[in-house]
């Protein structure tokens, strides 16, 4: 008969130690032993190998072994070249058939049992069957059982095999797994490179590092050399990144993905300021703060001379801006505090100065003489502008042509330019003030000059003008008209701008007057020789004299001669 000694099993889970690889049988007259030649423990597409051996058990009884039947696990494929039969030590003495439950029979071909037709075993005689088979590619990892058929008989009675039992192999994931853990930075500034870290366990893990921001891949995957993949990476936009590290494996492991961890990037900002330089008192003026980068949120605080100035600002498209007007002609000193929001950091702009001036006044330019000239003797244009402007000076064009320039009198607002008309017949005289801070610019209507030839009868005369003392309110100077020819009679007439300050007689050539100016500022002083009937008109040119406050005694003032 046939007797079932082990008996053959499907996949099983994996325990934590492998399951038997071996087992045997015994009765009094049979042992039978099946093995997984080499280790148990194997991967799909690897190829097991079993070995049964059936032995006489030296009780001296014959047996017949009728065959010998190998049972694989379910799947697993018979590589059919691969069996092997030893008889005693005859190793092809044997028949093959083939199962149709993936495994094969062995019967014996010579030297069998002549009644029975099996192999003939007496004490200490063995028969050995190897067989290899394939593990199924597509196996189920755990553990699987094999089963073995003894067909036993002995030259009397039939024998009974003893109780099955399972010679086991374990299929095991061949893949190994892997565990990635990921180091950046809790913090980093766009612009500025940080470094992030993956480390593998195993460290002998092949395969490259995919790093991940927000989902998104960061470059190119990174090689792992011994366990760890390293990225340096410039982070351009601010706020919470959220990085993860994937590991994209080699043949042999798994991949893995790192928890994942938060950078919060950060970004420097700076602000300007511009602020108009100088502005009016009442007039709106409009600080504008320019973020950098252009993309940083948050809100600005101007301040004016260091005391904030309305409540902030709201940063749109990288500026922020105030507007506002100054009650009074003072300096100021602005700034702007940007206060940033959404990962921009905070940044101050340096001060910028704003000087607010009255509003400028508007003027009047008048040509006030000469009213006749004579060709060929000088005369003096003089203008006025009022109200009487701090400086500035005036343009004097002759018919259209300009002739010079003079300086308004800070105390009289009188500018006086000597001129000579070289023709006959009337002149058109214009007076064009240029302005100056806080006096706006004006220009006179015409005024008209008679102008005519010397009269033959008379000799020319030529007027010099001189000062002397100090030129301060309340302090006495000395103004000499010094007449040539020495023998001319007539009068001088002394005036600042167009003011008549005395007149004095020619004696000898000279004429004298003194006088106090009651008035802090430039004065322009010409002397007006008056001649009597042999000897002709002439004017001094102007002498720009500034008068100061009186400050006790002292040097003489400052005194300017112009074509004196």
């Amino acid at each position: 008969m046939i007797a079932v000694l082990l008996g053959a099993g499907v996949g099983t889970a994996a325990a934590s130690e492998p399951p038997p690889s071996s087992n045997t049988y015994n009765e009094d007259q049979l042992g039978v032993t099946k093995e997984v030649v080499g280790s148990n423990v194997v991967h799909p597409g690897d190829v097991v190998t079993y070995k049964t051996t059936v032995r006489h058990r030296n009780n001296g009884i014959r047996l017949s072994i009728s065959e010998i039947r190998d049972i694989p696990p379910a799947g697993f494929e018979l590589i059919r070249n691969s069996v092997k039969v030893t008889y005693v030590n005859w190793t092809d003495k044997y028949n093959i058939a083939y199962n149709s439950d993936g495994g094969m029979t062995v019967t014996c071909k010579d030297r069998c049992t002549f009644l029975v037709g099996g192999f003939d075993l007496v004490d200490g005689e063995t028969v050995v069957v190897e067989a290899s088979y394939r593990v199924p590619a597509n196996a189920q990892f755990g553990d699987y059982d094999s089963g073995t058929l003894v067909g036993v008989r002995t030259w009397g009675d039939p024998h009974r095999g003893g109780n099955p039992f399972g010679v086991f192999v374990r299929v095991e994931d061949p893949n190994v797994n892997t565990t990635t853990t990921l180091d950046a930075p809790a913090a980093a500034k766009t612009g500025e490179p940080a470094t992030l870290t993956a480390t593998l366990d195993p460290s002998n893990a092949d395969g490259r590092v995919q790093f991940k921001d927000g989902g998104a891949d960061i470059g190119s995957p990174v090689d792992v050399v011994g366990g760890v993949a390293t990225l340096s990476h410039t982070f351009d936009t601010v706020g919470a990144h959220e990085i993860t590290a994937n590991f994209l494996a080699d043949s042999g492991f798994y991949d893995s993905t790192s928890a994942p961890a938060t950078v919060d990037v950060t970004a420097d900002t700076s602000t300007a300021l511009q602020v108009p330089a100088t502005a009016l008192v009442g007039e709106d003026v409009t600080a504008t703060a320019s973020i950098t980068p252009d993309t940083a949120t948050g809100r600005v605080q101007f301040k004016v001379d260091g005391e904030n100035y309305g409540q902030p600002v709201a940063v749109v498209d990288g500026a922020a801006s105030l507007t506002r007007s100054f009650p009074e002609a003072l300096s100021h000193s602005i700034t702007a505090e940007f206060a940033g929001t959404g990962g921009y950091l905070n940044s101050v702009s340096s001060p910028a100065e704003i000087t607010v001036n009255d509003p400028d006044w508007g003027t009047t330019t008048t040509v006030v003489e000469p009213v006749t000239a004579v060709t060929g003797t000088p005369v003096n244009l003089s203008a006025t502008v009022l109200p009487i402007p701090s400086g500035g000076d005036v343009r004097f064009l002759v018919d259209g042509v300009e002739v010079g320039t003079a300086p308004v009198g800070t105390a009289d607002g009188v500018a006086v330019l000597p001129h000579t008309f070289e023709v006959a017949g009337t002149a058109n005289v214009v007076a064009e003030f240029t302005g100056t801070a806080g006096f706006e610019p004006s220009a006179s209507a015409g005024f008209t000059v008679t102008v005519t030839d010397p009269e033959p009868a008379r000799t020319e005369t030529r007027t010099l003008l001189e000062v002397s003392g100090k030129t301060a309110v309340g302090q006495q100077v000395t103004f000499t008209a010094t007449v040539d020819p020495g023998t001319a009679d007539g009068t001088v007439e002394f005036r600042s701008g167009t003011t008549v300050l005395g007149t004095a007689e020619v004696v000898d050539g000279v004429a004298t007057l003194t006088h106090s100016f009651d008035v802090v500022g430039t004065h322009a002083v010409t002397a007006s020789f008056v001649g009597g009937p042999d000897f002709a008109d002439s004017v001094s040119g102007p002498t720009v004299l500034t008068v100061g406050e009186d400050s006790g005694p002292g040097p003489l003032g400052s005194l300017e001669g112009l074509f004196g």
